[in-house]
């Protein structure tokens, strides 16, 4: 369309005219003379480009609005209504060109918001000073490879340093957008959660994930990789990098379709000793059979720093009631072990 044609041209030059004053409203109670007059600059900027761009409101915006301007303090900005993409754009633009920090967590879900949201709130995001946000969802919203280097290249060693939570859940990249992630990842000394729940990621995916943790400055605490398809040559990478990750807690690789070869059942038993941070193990959903839990029990002996070893149901109320006991043992008190 025409508008969008122009706002390109526009945001490509750098070119953001003045706008002409709204009234002026009534200042929400409770808020500081500064940053009600921000939300004001924000308000007649945002305004002032959706008429020019003629694109309409967005449902979330309306919301937020309200709520701001009943008192509240909106620092979540939560996403979960299919929206105008060119509106989406508009709405970071005028946020970053009136320098509106004042935002915790953009969380947009399942939003058909595709790349192109990835880039609107990269672009927002990739200012200095940059906003508060710590937590960065984009939850099955369609984003592929493009949208991860976009986010790779914002989360560099040269990008944003406040953002420690990203999740991609249910967005099918696969590899090649892990590859795009861990450019930026790599190198990155913030993040301290990441989230890839269900993206389609294959073996050859492991690789990346690897070089992500093992980044001697990374601050990596909990990694999610359930429903993955990163089998025994994945998850060993997986493995193999976790060794180095000496903040990593918690790491999920359930329903990852590997089995208990002598390379993984090896990986894990070196992990457990390898790395006393990481306390938590979710391997469920996988094909461990008793023989291969045995072997893992019998790695975990002498380590009490782990705390949860989850595996698959299939195994047997005895290789259970073992890793039970072994794992009460090495903590000293009963914590339990749960079937998932």
């Amino acid at each position: 369309r025409c508008g969008s044609q122009r706002l390109s041209v526009v945001f490509a030059l750098g070119l953001f005219c003045p706008w002409e004053a709204m009234p002026p409203k009534k200042k929400p109670p409770g808020k500081d003379e500064g940053a009600a007059d921000l939300w004001e600059e924000f308000m007649k900027r945002h305004y002032k480009m959706q008429k020019e761009f003629e694109v309409p409101a967005i449902q979330n915006v309306k919301d937020i609005i309200r709520l701001h301007e009943e008192g509240e303090e909106v620092k979540k900005w939560t996403f979960d209504k299919e929206f105008d993409r060119m509106a989406f754009r508009v709405l970071w633009h005028s946020l970053r060109a009136v320098n509106f920090i004042d935002i915790e967590a953009i969380w947009v879900w399942k939003c058909n918001g595709r790349d192109d949201s990835v880039r609107s709130v990269c672009f927002f995001l990739d200012t200095d000073p940059p906003p508060n946000v710590k937590d960065l969802e984009f939850m099955d919203n369609g984003v592929t490879e493009l949208g991860c280097e976009f986010l790779g290249r914002l989360l560099g060693p040269h990008g944003n340093k406040i953002v420690n939570r990203l999740l991609l859940d249910y967005n099918q990249f696969g590899t090649l957008g892990v590859e795009k992630l861990a450019v930026g990842l790599c190198q990155n000394s913030t993040l301290r959660h990441l989230s890839l729940n269900y993206c389609n990621i294959t073996e050859d995916g492991g690789q990346h994930l690897r070089f992500i943790l093992m980044y001697v400055q990374s601050s990596l605490e909990v990694l999610d990789l359930r429903g993955n398809f990163l089998k025994e040559v994945g998850v060993a990478e997986i493995f193999q990098g976790a060794k180095r990750a000496k903040n990593l807690t918690k790491i999920d690789v359930f329903d990852n379709k590997f089995s208990d070869t002598p390379d993984v059942v090896k990986a894990l038993r070196d992990l457990f000793s390898a790395n006393t941070t990481l306390t938590y193990y979710d391997l469920a959903g996988n094909q461990i059979s008793d023989a291969g839990a045995s072997m893992l029990v019998n790695g975990m002996i002498g380590h009490a720093h782990l705390q949860v070893v989850k595996i698959t149901e299939r195994c047997s109320n005895k290789t259970f009631e073992a890793l039970e006991f072994q794992l009460n043992a090495t903590k000293g008190k009963k914590k339990g072990k749960k079937r998932k």
